[in-house]
């Protein structure tokens, strides 16, 4: 599986690629890449190692090592991953710079005290190491790992993506109806890499699988946690994508479902292990009020409207919630989660603010058919704006683009596809 053996399959380039790449020549940090389950984690590594020797370096120089393959068994500890290490350098690169890819390494122990170790001793070796989301940024991982790693966090495929790997070009589509088409079916089927490529018939079987994996394997399975319950919870909650959570009422709907018995603790928890690992993103309300923040109930979003299609089924009904979903993943994506929040007071509701720092970055209001309520949507979002001191309005919908002024504010439309592809 390394380059110094045979050409390796390194999939479609994608636009991530370029932004990883400056992160592979400091060798003071490792990189951590962690991500959903078939987000192309894998792929991502094996192109920076393609760059790097197509840039000049050796192919010995580079060590890929995927450690779900049942051979590396014997090397999940850091003693084995010191033996693998050692023996990489004494048989292949025994002392020139070297790229090194530790793929799906959340299941070794101790990995992190190993890499901080190698760290320390300068040994001259990137190391670029993969997992999911919740086992590589684990409070014991962050800690040990302090002021040695930086984090580039892959989710699926952004919309730019979408279209260099179904090999269209951008400059194509000029406005909604060009590309509705397109538009189209990245929300119904989303943007894991294989779901993408694969025939349209097999899609959402695919997509039924992934979600199972994800629940069943990622979640139950290496949490030991009672499998009926929790899939019950993730199916609840991907019917109630882009709305309002509380433990609350997942208790009274989970009893519904023949769940009776599971304690809000309980149903707290599991949360927790959705969120960590990437499959729901949580956004609390906004406010200056820690207390009150925690006390108001989260919007839940899916990672991935593929998902939430293969499940629910109920693709055109949901098709303005669909939209929300979408823009809260890239806000997600660009800004990180813990940077997003939603506001409300008596009047109204927005569905998004960017918070950078101390300051508010934006307002986002996302309304798939403006016409019909745009008195009601506009009055909630210049209400956060006086609120929050904002003038950065943003309205996002399915075709309508262009600005207003209104109360002396002026808020810009945005076609959902456009402001994707920004």
């Amino acid at each position: 599986m390394n380059f110094w053996q045979k050409e390796q399959e390194t999939g479609k380039t994608r636009e991530e690629l370029k932004q990883a790449m400056p992160f592979a020549d400091d060798f003071k940090f490792a990189l951590l890449i962690p991500g959903i389950r078939r987000a192309g984690k894998t792929f991502l590594c094996k192109q920076m190692l393609k760059e790097k020797i197509s840039l000049g370096i050796e192919p010995a120089q580079t060590l890929y090592a995927n450690f779900e393959d049942p051979s590396l068994e014997p090397y999940l500890s850091a003693k084995g991953l010191d033996e693998l290490y050692r023996e990489y350098r004494y048989f292949i690169n025994k002392d020139k710079q070297a790229f090194i890819v530790l793929d799906e390494i959340q299941d070794v122990k101790s990995w992190e005290k190993w890499v901080r170790i190698m760290l320390e001793k300068n040994e001259n070796a990137k190391f670029i190491l993969t997992g999911s989301s919740s086992r590589l940024l684990s409070k014991r991982a962050s800690i040990v790992m302090t002021g040695r790693k930086i984090t580039f966090t892959l989710f699926p495929l952004t919309l730019g993506n979408f279209f260099l790997f179904k090999e269209y070009e951008q400059k194509r589509f000029e406005s909604y109806a060009s590309m509705e088409f397109l538009l189209s079916e990245y929300i119904e089927y989303g943007g894991f890499p294989a779901i993408v490529l694969c025939e349209k018939e097999r899609k959402r079987g695919y997509l039924k699988e992934l979600f199972d994996d994800i629940v069943l394997k990622d979640i139950a399975a290496k949490y030991g946690l009672n499998e009926t319950e929790v899939r019950k919870l993730a199916i609840l909650l991907i019917n109630s994508f882009s709305s309002l959570i509380s433990v609350k009422r997942l208790k009274e709907a989970m009893a519904a479902a023949g769940s009776a018995g599971i304690s809000p603790t309980t149903i707290n928890r599991y949360l927790g292990y959705f969120a960590e690992t990437s499959l729901f993103l949580f956004v609390p309300v906004f406010s200056y009020k820690i207390r009150e923040s925690m006390r108001y109930p989260r919007k839940a979003y899916c990672i991935d409207t593929g998902l939430i299609n293969a499940v629910t089924l109920k693709f055109s009904e949901n098709i303005g919630r669909l939209y929300e979903n979408m823009v809260a993943v890239q806000l997600a994506r660009k800004h990180g989660i813990e940077n997003i929040f939603y506001w409300k007071d008596s009047t109204g509701e927005v569905d998004f603010v960017i918070k950078v720092g101390a300051n508010i970055k934006s307002i986002v209001q996302v309304c798939y058919g403006i016409k019909s309520a745009r008195e009601r949507e506009i009055s909630s979002l210049l209400q956060a704006g006086k609120e929050m001191k904002c003038d950065s309005l943003l309205v996002i919908t399915m075709e309508e683009e262009g600005e207003e002024s209104v109360s002396g504010k002026t808020i810009r439309y945005a076609p959902l596809w456009k402001w994707l592809l920004e």
